[in-house]
């Protein structure tokens, strides 16, 4: 497979899988033993059944979330993603990896993160994630930021 291939990959799984919430493309697009690191100290999720979980409560979370990609760029087997994330959270959040349980507060909340995604044989083997979960809670009201914090 080329690099187009693998953008082509990488593309699908959000504006098909995730914007359909569409378990079963999620589950073409990412391998069975799909590893997904995040930022230090928060984690992995390995395997896709795990992933697929830790998915879907995510998006419970939120509705109507909608994905949109940035930018895509790729070199080799590695895609890197830039996108962008909009919803309103009407669920329980839990984060991704799930650390915290977030009941709904109905606010809209935003967040985005440039991923970078290794594809092997059509499917993608791992991921690092740079989503802002601190973010995400602080649109919720639930932290302050260190920028709000000092004032």
């Amino acid at each position: 497979m080329g690099i187009e291939d693998n953008k082509a990959i990488v593309k699908r799984a959000y504006l098909e899988g995730l914007n359909r919430r569409d378990m079963s493309i999620i589950r073409e697009c990412f391998a069975p033993n799909y590893v997904n690191y995040f930022p230090a100290g928060e984690g992995e999720v390995h395997g896709i059944d795990d992933f697929t979980t830790v998915l879907k409560q995510f998006l419970d979370a939120f509705t109507d979330l909608t994905f949109t990609v940035e930018d895509l760029f790729a070199e080799g087997d590695k895609v890197v993603l830039r996108w962008s994330a909009r919803g309103i959270h009407t669920g329980d959040y839990r984060g991704i990896p799930p650390t915290t349980v977030v009941p709904a507060t109905g606010r809209e909340i935003s967040f985005s993160a440039t991923d970078i995604y290794h594809v092997s044989n059509g499917q993608i083997i791992e991921e690092w994630n740079t989503m802002d979960g601190w973010d995400i809670l602080h649109q919720m009201g639930i932290v302050r930021s260190n920028a709000h914090a000092a004032s």
